[in-house]
């Protein structure tokens, strides 16, 4: 039997009208509160994992490689992610190998480019992570023994935390001179049998100034001000500029050095849905939508709030850029999800 007029209202018990067979006003409220609600606990629960076991994090140190001495053309080498990995390229043709912190032989690339690692090389433990820590135990080994050699890469090119590059503590380090110069290292390597060092410095340099979260002001106020289709675009816009520098940055960094993506994942659900906000006609559904956008949007720039306060931002170049869009991007989603659950939540 089918209910209409107003024994359809009190058979729902609501004095509303509404159409025969819809879902009651109060009903939908719970569930789209609800909704939000469990995207909103999925974004601060999110699984945030690294790429690779201890990749490259924005810092305010910074080392360079000096030169490698005796002079060569057969290996150049450079620093990856501000000062967290030491890389090696070494010519077809030549041997390369990299003496440990012991002493010991650590790293071999062969003439054909093969790289090795010698398994029972205690520093081969320790630069596992940046910090030098390990749940395995260091191998024991004796001077005298052989070096045992497992097949790692190829192509002639490595790559390692090496402790000897950077600054061992998450502190940040004093400068002993005007230049920020915090320590000069040295890397010894055995290249076609003659003894040699790849040296370099490492410095510290100033954080970058805290007035850019000012630019969230604003674009808060510009967001507020504009009608609510152009708001949702705009945070649409902001998201897409967001996750397209995140995957800029990813794909730039050698595997090895990458963290997992989670921020330019986020921005990009965030654009999926603010489009879906565009294109629905239904206003419950529209704005259920953007406000899910929005709090994607939020979650995304507190994920890559560590950007803010570091100078150095692994594979970018110009970190000004996700500088300026961080704090707009927080303005335009603090703003746009206010507006977004206040609309949905007093929808009658």
């Amino acid at each position: 039997m089918r209910l209409v007029g107003s024994a359809a209202f009190k058979a729902v018990g609501t004095s509303d009208p509404r159409p025969a067979g819809s879902i009651p006003v109060h009903l939908r409220h719970l569930f789209l509160r609800r909704f939000l609600a469990l995207v909103a606990l999925l974004f601060l629960l999110w699984p945030i994992g690294p790429a690779s076991a201890d990749p490259a994090q924005p810092g305010n140190t910074e080392s360079i490689v000096d030169r490698v001495d005796p002079p060569t053309n057969a290996v150049a080498a450079d620093i990856v992610g501000g000062d967290a990995f030491l890389r090696m390229y070494v010519m077809p043709g030549h041997r390369v190998d990299v003496t440990g912190y012991d002493e010991e032989p650590y790293l071999s690339v062969d003439t054909d480019g093969t790289v090795y690692l010698n398994e029972w090389s205690p520093t081969g433990v320790l630069n596992e992570s940046r910090y030098g820590g390990s749940q395995d135990p260091l191998p024991e080994y004796e001077p005298d023994q052989e070096p045992v050699w497992k097949k790692i890469g190829s192509g002639g090119i490595v790559m390692w935390h090496d402790h000897r590059v950077h600054w061992m503590s998450p502190l940040t380090p004093a400068a002993i001179n005007d230049e920020g110069l915090v320590q000069q290292w040295f890397v010894p390597v055995i290249i076609d049998g003659v003894v040699s060092t790849i040296s370099g410095s490492l410095y510290v340099r100033d954080a970058p100034a805290p007035w850019w979260w000012v630019l969230a002001v604003p674009a808060g106020l510009l967001a507020f001000v504009v009608a609510s289709r152009w708001r949702r675009l705009a945070a649409v816009v902001v998201a897409v500029v967001l996750g397209g520098i995140g995957a800029v940055a990813y794909v730039s960094l050698p595997s090895e050095a990458r963290e997992f993506p989670v921020t330019s994942l986020i921005a990009s659900f965030a654009v999926v849905v603010g489009v879906g906000a565009l294109l629905t006609k239904r206003s419950e559904i529209r704005q259920a939508l953007a406000a899910t956008s929005s709090v994607a949007l939020l979650t995304a720039v507190i994920l890559s709030r560590e950007v803010m306060s570091n100078r150095f931002v692994p594979g970018l170049d110009n970190p000004w850029t996700i500088r300026l869009v961080t704090p707009i991007a927080l303005g335009v989603s603090v703003v746009a999800m206010w507006n977004e659950l206040n609309a949905l939540l007093r929808a009658k």
